[in-house]
């Protein structure tokens, strides 16, 4: 039957959903489908518990896996898909990623999101296992370094946790990317989420940080609260504005980018040797509020 749809057709038929959220950094890599929705489903802001969690079976996966050989068999990279794919034990880790090497053979690395206390559970042992078995980079949601703005937002983790585990990724030679939330903590915390977000980059050795624009998504306890008055939603400009203030104290070495500014653009470039180039831009950009 997969004989008679095209190559475009079978990739769409491998995903749950049309839409399939992968970070910048790795665009070119091929995507295997591990688990569906979020095994923590409790930040206040996210709408990826609309999905129940759930683990792909073994034969949905060798079935996948078996597709993917087929219409993408030069693959050097695979992203591990899910909105928390790291949760899994590291033994059914690995077993995926041999499966995976078995049916691509040209894939040297894999990729995956993971949440910080999803590294907790890992010992430093099972940590070098992974990174034996070919798992080189963790896109981590770390939304904020400010403690209050992720007890808000109920992260279930602390600017401390993400120092912590960080390091151990050191240790064991695994690469790591991480996601900020511009926006996040209201006007009310903007100052703090821009400041203490800067701080804890800067104490930790991310590769990239991958900045979003706030999306309040219906049904979730804050855009519920943004409805009732009792969040201070920013506007584009302000969460410009904060972001300036946050890239203006970045000192670490670091890619940086965002794919949501005001709604329309993106900036990206190399930290520290691109940072007064982002900032001029961003000044420009805020230039323009009001015309």
């Amino acid at each position: 039957m997969s004989s008679n749809l095209s190559r475009e057709e079978r990739f769409r038929a491998l995903y749950s959903h049309e839409t399939i959220y992968m970070p910048p950094f790795e665009a070119e890599s091929t995507a295997l489908e591990v688990c569906l929705g979020c095994s923590w489903a409790k930040c206040r802001f996210c709408d990826f518990a609309r999905d129940e969690f759930r683990i792909n079976s073994d034969e949905r996966i060798d079935h996948d896996l078996q597709e993917l050989s087929e219409i993408d068999p030069e693959c050097t990279r695979m992203f591990l898909l899910g909105e928390n794919t790291f949760c899994l034990p590291a033994g059914k880790l690995i077993e995926i990623m041999e499966k995976a090497k078995r049916a691509l053979p040209k894939i040297t690395g894999f990729a995956m999101y993971a949440r910080v206390d999803d590294i907790t559970r890992k010992t430093e042992g099972e940590l070098r296992q992974l990174r034996d078995a070919g798992l080189d980079t963790l896109h981590i949601g770390i939304e904020s370094g400010c403690n209050d703005v992720l007890e808000y937002v109920n992260k279930g983790i602390t600017a401390q946790d993400t120092i912590r585990e960080t390091r151990r990724l050191d240790a064991a030679g695994i690469f790591y990317h991480v996601t900020v939330v511009l926006g996040l903590g209201g006007k009310s915390y903007s100052r703090f989420h821009a400041l203490e977000t800067a701080r804890l980059i800067n104490q930790i050795k991310a590769v990239g940080v991958w900045c979003l624009k706030l999306h309040l998504f219906e049904g979730t306890p804050l855009y519920r609260e943004e409805k009732m008055g009792t969040f201070d939603m920013m506007t584009p400009y302000e969460i410009l504005r904060e972001e300036y203030i946050m890239l203006k104290n970045i000192t670490a070495e670091i890619y940086f980018a965002d794919t949501t500014v005001l709604d329309t653009y993106s900036l990206v470039g190399m930290l520290p040797d691109t940072k007064d180039q982002l900032l001029s831009s961003m000044a420009r950009l805020l230039a323009t509020e009001g015309q």
